[in-house]
């Protein structure tokens, strides 16, 4: 790769050209500072060329903490320099995703590496749930003169990280005590199932392996541990994640909200023993938990469909593909028996024919459908949001709550059932509606 004369070199140039003037017209002497400076612009030259060489030889290993949207996310890259010349007047910038917010560490800057040592970075940003990425490097090398400069290069490997939503406890909390208040809590009874449901003592019908030692150990009897019969109840979350879903202050977009109130009921409903799963997409792909799971089994995998999507580029667009697309995976995925599904997204001019189409295709089969839009203008206003702003902000969300409403005026028009309230609500609601159907008896 060519070197780059800098501004400077070419004054520099300038310099060298007027010195041998005047020696070849008035002073012959005067070549002996022509060839120092000349001396000094083919070193300076050289010194550039040789640190391209060092910078290729770099290693340069990138590691992340792992962590959910409410703890801090913490990047640490380690630039070993294998050879024993130092590099110096590196300067560097770190690329990340434009959606991530660096709290601590400096984007850009120079460094000096000795040779044979280890230089270690340190960056914190705000987590935010998806898939990310940090990285590479873009350095450039000057010499000390700053004559020359290398062409951009990259340094490292991009790191992706997937981070979970936070569940969140004040929901959990409420939906808890909304079931106790109601005195709805799911019939428990033995069978066959993967939840401990009690110890009893052991038949001569049962399983080897599900006797518990540590009890014949203690009192000298045979006992077996004994699961809990599985009492079915689906629900399958449909979550939309297009570009204008991540509108609104960091990690308070509908995206991220509608993706803790998710995490939160399926943190619920695992402990209720409800089989579950999830479908994500946005406008370049369809993410999947696959088949409906129980437990904490069907909980850890919506959990991680939601931490590997991304943000789709600006300038792509939702066409009835992705719908479609969509749709055949619900097909896939659903069982034959009545399920629940929730389909959080927008309520938009350019969603409510898909919406309509999905939900009266959904509904032939026997299941239960529900458009789940969460008011966004009930959202606080973060601190990370200047004042000046948000006048700005409260008029762009009031403008999406218009198109939103209205949208929501036409999807009832044609029997689409739509829940439309504040996340915490949205949360109480749902949890309503499945434990309405589900086996239950009063306390």
């Amino acid at each position: 790769m060519d070197i780059v004369i800098t501004q400077r070199g070419r004054a520099y140039l300038a310099l060298l050209a007027f010195t041998a003037s005047l020696a070849i017209i008035a002073d012959y002497r005067l070549l002996v500072v022509f060839s120092i400076l000349l001396s000094l612009y083919v070193s300076m030259k050289t010194y550039v060329e040789i640190a391209m060489g060092l910078i290729e030889d770099l290693v340069v290993e990138g590691s992340s903490s792992y962590t959910t949207e409410r703890e801090p996310l913490l990047v640490k890259y380690r630039i070993v320099n294998r050879s024993s010349h130092s590099i110096l007047l590196l300067e560097y910038s770190l690329e990340y995703e434009s959606t991530l917010m660096l709290i601590n560490g400096v984007k850009a800057g120079v460094l000096t590496i000795p040779g044979k040592t280890t230089v270690v970075l340190e960056f914190e940003f705000r987590a935010r749930t998806g898939l990310h990425w940090i990285g590479p490097f873009k350095v450039v090398i000057r010499d000390p003169l700053g004559l020359f400069k290398s062409p951009e290069l990259k340094i490292g490997s991009k790191l992706e990280l997937s981070i979970p939503p936070a569940i969140d406890p004040v929901i959990v909390r409420r939906l808890y005590a909304f079931t106790r208040s109601i005195g709805l809590v799911k019939t428990r009874t033995p069978g066959e199932g993967i939840e401990f449901y009690d110890i009893r003592e052991y038949r001569p019908v049962d399983e080897l392996k599900r006797i518990v030692w540590r009890v014949y150990a203690s009192s000298g009897r045979l006992a077996v541990w004994e699961a809990e019969r599985e009492s079915y109840q689906g629900i399958l979350y449909v979550l939309d994640a297009c570009r204008d879903m991540w509108t609104g202050p960091y990690n308070q977009s509908i995206f991220e909200q509608s993706a803790r109130v998710i995490a939160s009921i399926a943190r619920y409903a695992a402990r209720r023993g409800y089989a579950q799963s999830i479908i994500v997409f946005n406008e370049s792909q369809v993410l999947d938990s696959g088949k409906l799971a129980h437990g904490i089994m069907g909980y850890n995998r919506i959990m991680n469909a939601i931490a590997n999507t991304a943000i789709s580029g600006v300038n792509t667009t939702l066409h009835a593909e992705n719908w479609s697309q969509v749709l055949e995976k619900l097909l896939y995925m659903l069982p034959k028996e009545s399920t629940f599904i929730f389909i959080f997204t927008r309520t938009s001019s350019g969603r409510i024919d898909q919406l309509i189409h999905l939900a009266t295709e959904l509904r032939s089969l026997g299941h239960q459908v529900y458009v789940v839009t969460p008011i966004v203008t009930t959202y606080d206003i973060t601190r990370d949001l200047p004042k000046s702003l948000h006048g700005v902000y409260r008029a762009k969300q009031l403008l999406i709550l218009r198109e939103d409403l209205e949208g929501i005026i036409k999807l009832r028009q044609t029997g689409v059932r739509v829940i439309s309230m504040t996340p915490l609500h949205v949360a109480q609601k749902i949890v309503q509606l499945i434990e309405s159907t589900a086996p239950v008896h009063s306390r």
